[in-house]
């Protein structure tokens, strides 16, 4: 069962490859975007043991949700950068704008993720599912765990 998974790892991390990137070939941020990427399929698959039949229809719905959450995630960080660059010289009333559009982009994220938690209960049986959130939760807090010691080692600490 274990090779099976890792072999449908293998063949996701592939395909999901193969899909348009927001970087140039060889920019290093987008290699390593790509490659904890390919490291959280691996361990959400595993955390989930996903039947092959789960997995080919669960992933494509997965990845059109972590596609979404992207560009939700440039929005906001470009409403951000523009606070940011030009916080002083906005009126209130384009700053109300702005505040606007950042709560706009809130509620998108949750109807986002409601929206998704249907089309998993037609998926996933509802164990599974509350271990996909569960699993996020895990790899996001390893992955800034790591961040945090590599922080550590490179100043000295």
């Amino acid at each position: 069962m274990k090779s099976i998974l890792l072999i449908l790892s293998f063949i996701l991390v592939f395909s999901t490859l193969g899909f348009p990137q927001e970087h140039k070939q060889g920019d290093s941020h987008g290699q390593m975007r790509e490659k904890i990427e390919s490291q959280k399929i691996s361990f959400i698959t595993e955390q989930l043991s996903l039947t092959p039949k789960e997995a080919q229809i669960f992933w494509p719905v997965y990845n059109e949700l972590e596609q979404k959450k992207r560009e939700l995630r440039n929005k906001n960080r470009t409403l951000f950068r523009t606070l940011r660059d030009k916080q002083d010289n906005l009126t209130d009333k384009e700053l109300t704008k702005l505040s606007d559009q950042l709560i706009e982009l809130r509620l998108e994220d949750v109807n986002l993720d409601k929206t998704y938690h249907e089309k998993f209960k037609k998926i996933l049986p509802p164990k599974k599912i509350l271990e996909l959130y569960h699993s996020e939760k895990q790899f996001q807090s390893m992955l800034l765990r790591r961040i945090k010691e590599r922080g550590r080692y490179q100043h000295g600490r």
